[in-house]
C-alpha cells in the first residue's frame, strides 16, 4: 500500500517519523494521517473516506488520540507531521466513535428490511461493530424521493452526508453533477441546480455510497445481495477492459456492480492509474440487452421474401446446401467471409478455418481493416509492436496528452478517467483537435475545433512545426539520419497557409502546441476513430509516429 501524494506528485516529499500506537512509523510529511495508519496495517472506521479523492471529514468515525490535544482528532483530514504521537484505540476512541454512529442514526430511517443496501451497509455495520441499541432521541427526517434520474433514484432520509457521491463525481469524473443544498432543515444532496440529473449516468455515485440513499432504480425492491448470485467478469463494450460483477438470481442479470465501492476504500494513487473501479454508462446499465425480448434466439432464414424463424439444424443444413451449389457452380472464390472484429481470438480462429477448409476459399476480412488494423499495421512498422506503447498509469502521469480524432469520454470512458486524473493530480495539459465540441474538449486546456476531414493536415502541421522550430531531439534522429532527411525534405514542401486555411486552425496553433508536446517530459498521443476509420488512416497513423519520434516520446512512457 502507497500514499497519496502530499502535494506535487512529481516532487518527492520529505521522510519524516511518528509514532503510532507506540511503534516507529516512516511517511511524507503532509500526508493524510489515515493514510500513514492505514500503511501499518491498522484499519480503523472512516465512511466519509475514500482513496480516489481528497479527505472530507464530515463522518466523524476516524477519530484518533494526538499527544498533546485533549479532544480526539480526525485522521482523515490530519496531516501527518514528524514527531507526531498517535494512539488509535481505547476505550474513549470507542465511545467516541459509537456517539458518532448514535447521531448519524438519530436522523437516519430505520428501514433496513426494504432498503436495498440492507447487508452491505455501512452504517448498519458500524452501529452493529459499536453495539449501538439506544436510538431514544431518534428525529426522523421526511424528504420526498428524486426519482427525476432515468437509472438512479436519491432517497435523502437515509443520507448521512459523507459527500463520497459529490467527491467522486468532482474529483475523480471531473464531472460536479452534485451538490449540497440546505432543504427542509438538512444537507441534502440534489443534482446541481437542484435540476434534474445531467451527467454521464455513470453511477459510481451509486457504487460508493456506504448506505441507501442512492439506489439503482432497475433493481430496487428487487432482492437483497445475499439472495443475488456475484460472477466476476470483463466488460465487453469498449477497449478498457473494466472488471465487473454480473450479480444474478436464477439465472437472470438483476444488476451489475464494481469494484468501487465503500468497501475498497483503502489504496493509493497508483491504484487509482491503473483502474479506480468504476464503469460508465454502459457497463453498468446496458444490461437489459441481454434478456431482451428482441434478441434473436433462433436463425432467420429467407422463404418468398420474407425471414422465417428456422430451427438450428434445418436452418444449417438450408446453409450447408446453398455453400454446396455455389461452389459447385461458381467455385470456391465465389464465397467469401466478413466478421466483425468484436469475436473473440477462439471466435475468429474457428470462422477462418470454416472458411479456409470447409469451403476452400481464402476471401476473408474483418471490419478492424477499416479501422484498428491502420492503427496496428502501422505501430508495428514503426515501433515493431501492434499496440499502444503506454499503459494507464503512464497516462495517468503524463504531463501533455495529444486527443486527435477522438471523442474519448463517449468511447472509452474510463481511459477519460484516466486523462482526468492526469490534469488534477499532474496538472497536465490537454489538447484535442476534432470537428465536434466533446466532454473532453471541454476540460481541455487546449480545444480546438477543426474542419472535417482534415486530421491528416493538423498532424502535417505539428510535424512541420517541430523541425522548423528546432524541437527536434537530435539524439533520436541522429540513429537514423536518413529517415528524419526524408521527412524534413516532405514537409518543407507544406505551406502554413494552406495548412491553416485547410484545417481551420490560426496560424500559431500548430507551433504552440508542437512545443508544448516536445518540451514536456511525458508526452502521449491519443488517436481513434477520427484518425483510423477516415482515408489514409495509416499514413496519419504514421505521421503521428513520426510526430512523436522527432521529439523523442516513440515508446517512451
Amino acid at each position: 500500500m502507497g500514499l497519496k501524494p502530499a502535494t506535487n506528485p512529481d516532487v518527492e516529499a520529505t521522510s519524516i517519523e511518528l509514532s503510532i500506537d507506540g511503534k516507529t512509523v516512516t511517511a511524507k510529511d503532509g500526508v493524510s494521517l489515515y493514510d500513514v495508519i492505514s500503511m501499518t496495517g491498522k484499519v480503523i472506521p472512516a465512511m466519509c473516506y475514500h482513496y480516489t479523492f481528497d479527505p472530507f471529514g464530515s463522518c466523524g468515525m476516524c477519530l484518533v488520540m494526538q499527544e498533546g490535544k485533549k479532544a480526539p482528532v480526525r485522521s482523515c483530514t490530519a496531516k501527518a507531521a514528524a514527531g507526531m504521537v498517535i494512539r488509535t484505540e481505547g476505550e474513549d476512541l470507542f465511545l467516541a466513535r459509537k456517539k458518532a454512529v448514535e447521531k448519524h442514526l438519530s436522523v437516519h430511517p430505520l428501514d433496513c428490511p426494504v432498503c436495498d443496501a440492507d447487508g452491505h451497509c455501512e452504517l448498519q455495520d458500524m452501529a452493529f461493530q459499536h453495539g449501538v441499541t439506544n436510538l431514544a432521541n431518534a428525529k426522523q427526517k421526511f424528504i420526498p424521493e428524486d426519482t427525476r434520474s432515468p437509472v438512479l433514484d436519491f432517497n435523502m432520509n437515509r443520507c448521512i452526508a459523507c459527500a463520497e457521491c459529490i467527491n467522486v463525481c468532482k474529483d475523480v469524473l471531473m464531472i460536479d453533477a452534485l451538490q449540497f443544498m440546505k432543504k427542509g432543515g438538512f444537507n441534502q444532496v440534489v443534482p446541481k441546480g437542484d435540476l434534474p440529473l445531467n451527467c454521464e449516468f455513470c453511477g459510481d455515485c451509486l457504487a460508493i455510497c456506504p448506505v441507501g440513499a442512492i439506489t439503482n432504480k432497475f433493481s430496487k425492491y428487487l432482492y437483497k445481495p445475499w439472495q443475488m448470485k456475484k460472477t466476476t467478469t470483463t466488460c465487453n463494450y469498449c477497449g478498457d477492459g473494466c472488471q465487473m460483477y454480473l450479480e444474478t438470481k436464477d439465472e437472470e442479470v438483476i444488476r451489475v456492480t464494481s469494484p468501487l465501492s465503500w468497501k475498497n476504500k483503502w489504496g493509493d494513487r497508483s491504484d487509482t492509474a491503473k483502474g479506480h473501479g468504476g464503469l460508465c454508462v454502459r457497463g453498468r446499465f446496458g444490461f437489459e440487452s441481454l434478456d431482451s425480448q428482441s434478441r434473436l434466439v433462433q436463425p432467420l432464414v429467407r422463404e418468398g421474401g420474407r425471414l422465417v424463424e428456422k430451427p438450428w439444424l434445418e436452418a444449417m443444413h438450408t446453409l450447408v446446401d446453398r455453400f454446396v451449389e455455389i461452389k459447385g457452380k461458381h467455385g470456391s472464390d465465389a464465397i467469401a467471409g466478413l466478421v466483425t472484429a468484436r469475436c473473440t481470438n477462439e471466435e475468429l480462429y474457428l470462422f477462418q478455418k470454416l472458411m479456409r477448409t470447409a469451403f476452400g476459399t481464402n476471401q476473408l476480412d474483418s471490419s478492424a481493416r477499416y479501422g484498428h488494423m491502420n492503427f496496428v499495421l502501422a505501430s508495428k512498422h514503426a515501433i515493431g509492436l501492434g499496440r499502444t506503447s503506454v499503459d494507464w498509469e503512464d497516462l495517468t502521469k503524463a504531463k501533455a496528452i495529444i486527443v486527435i480524432g477522438s471523442n474519448i469520454t463517449e468511447t472509452n470512458p474510463l481511459t477519460a478517467v484516466r486523462i482526468k486524473e492526469a490534469v488534477r493530480v499532474y496538472r497536465a495539459q490537454v489538447v484535442t483537435f476534432d470537428s465536434a465540441i466533446t466532454n473532453m474538449s471541454k476540460l481541455a486546456s487546449h480545444p480546438f475545433l477543426i474542419k472535417p476531414g482534415t486530421e491528416g493536415a493538423v498532424i502535417d502541421g505539428l510535424v512541420k512545426a517541430a523541425i522548423d522550430l528546432d524541437l527536434v531531439d537530435e539524439a533520436v534522429v541522429g540513429k537514423r539520419p536518413q529517415a528524419f532527411a526524408s521527412l524534413k525534405k516532405a514537409v518543407a514542401n507544406l505551406s502554413m497557409d494552406q495548412l491553416t486555411a485547410q484545417t481551420g486552425l490560426a496560424s500559431d496553433v500548430f507551433g504552440e502546441i508542437a512545443r508544448i508536446f516536445a518540451e514536456s517530459p511525458r508526452s502521449i498521443i491519443l488517436c481513434a476513430e477520427g484518425i483510423v476509420r477516415r482515408a489514409n488512416g495509416y499514413q496519419n497513423v504514421l505521421k503521428l509516429m513520426d510526430l512523436a519520434w522527432i521529439t523523442g516520446k516513440l515508446g517512451q512512457p
